[in-house]
């Protein structure tokens, strides 16, 4: 397939469906995705994304800018990808690069692929931009359940449920009740013979002193997916604390901390969480500690109910050792739902 210079200044950029579904017929955005590859090489692999932004970008020379904005791709993060019975393999949103890149863009279309690559576009206001959910194939429909999204166009308290049909493609909102998790990301979903979807894990958005912050999930929740109600199956009543730099800067290179420097003294390594891989999990007194070191913020999840006092005390006791890894002062916030 070859694509003109005047095709790809044409189709070079992200736009939205205009029906629901709109069949996206553009020659340059099925070229990005099969990336110089076949069909059943694409199918076989699961992170295969085609050509970059940047690889389209070198290829037309065109220089990046915010004012030109992104180039169309398949490359994303936060994107599901869905094998069906027959053989179809339905590909949901996702993003590419982060915000401060100008191909940075959240894409709310879906891509299905059988012998061929069909693309199908959607108005904003019927499905809108979503990463980081989840896609679960219930009979002849895909539930997708939470999203990160645009900062501004996140609904907090609110947990985003929409449903594809797999016969036309057509996707519908699901208007959900009962006790639900919120604003939920980069969590798992499963659905059970109950006629239930449980989520469980990831992180959920809170307004916290006039900013959006993020709070790991600590608790399952179920999706009956004929009465449409939310039920909150746990409540572990963990507590979340984040050691930020004085500063501002991140916890990079020389300022990245080992966990072993955090640990307050006495403390006894128990391995890793099974809550999360990725934390660490540590004895202080008797009480379950989690640990992670992130790029902005050193993350000190406390695994039982105590007092504020005790918390704080616990949560101080990390921060201190993490001014003392990197030798410069942190502030111990608070993360509340």
């Amino acid at each position: 397939m070859e694509i003109s210079s005047e095709l790809f200044q044409q189709q070079r950029h992200p736009r939205s469906g205009t029906a629901n579904p709109e069949r996206m017929r553009m020659a340059f955005w099925e070229w990005m995705i099969r990336g110089g590859e076949d069909i059943s090489r694409i199918r076989a692999d699961p992170k295969f994304g085609g050509f970059s932004s940047y690889h389209a970008r070198e290829v037309f020379k065109a220089s990046p800018s915010k004012e030109d904005g992104p180039v169309w791709t398949f490359s994303r993060y936060g994107a599901t990808r869905t094998q069906l019975p027959d053989g179809r393999m339905l590909c949901v949103g996702g993003e590419h690069e982060d915000f401060y890149d100008p191909d940075f863009c959240i894409y709310n279309d879906v891509v299905v692929f059988t012998s061929e690559v069909e693309i199908y576009g959607y108005p904003a206001e019927v499905f809108p931009p979503t990463d980081f959910h989840t896609a679960t194939l219930v009979q002849n429909q895909l539930f997708v359940i939470g999203s990160l999204g645009y900062q501004n166009a996140r609904h907090i308290g609110e947990t985003p449920v929409y449903i594809v049909d797999l016969s036309d493609y057509r996707i519908s909102k699901m208007h959900t009740s009962g006790e639900a998790p919120g604003w939920i990301h980069d969590h798992g979903a499963d659905f059970g013979p109950n006629g239930v979807i449980t989520v469980r894990g990831g992180q959920i958005v809170h307004e916290q002193n006039g900013r959006q912050v993020f709070q790991r999930n600590f608790d399952d929740y179920s999706l009956n997916v004929r009465s449409a109600e939310w039920r909150r199956l746990t409540n572990r009543n963990w507590h979340q604390f984040n050691v930020r730099q004085q500063d501002g800067k991140l916890f990079v290179l020389e300022r990245q901390p080992e966990i072993e420097a955090l640990l307050p003294d006495g403390a006894k390594v128990l391995g890793k969480s099974s809550f999360d891989p990725e934390f660490t999990r540590i004895d202080v007194g008797g009480i379950a500690i989690a640990l992670t070191v992130g790029i902005r913020d050193i993350e000190i999840i406390v695994e039982a109910d105590l007092t504020e006092t005790a918390l704080s005390e616990i949560a101080g006791r990390v921060r201190a050792k993490a001014e003392g890894a990197i030798h410069r002062p942190c502030i111990l916030e608070r993360i509340r739902n």
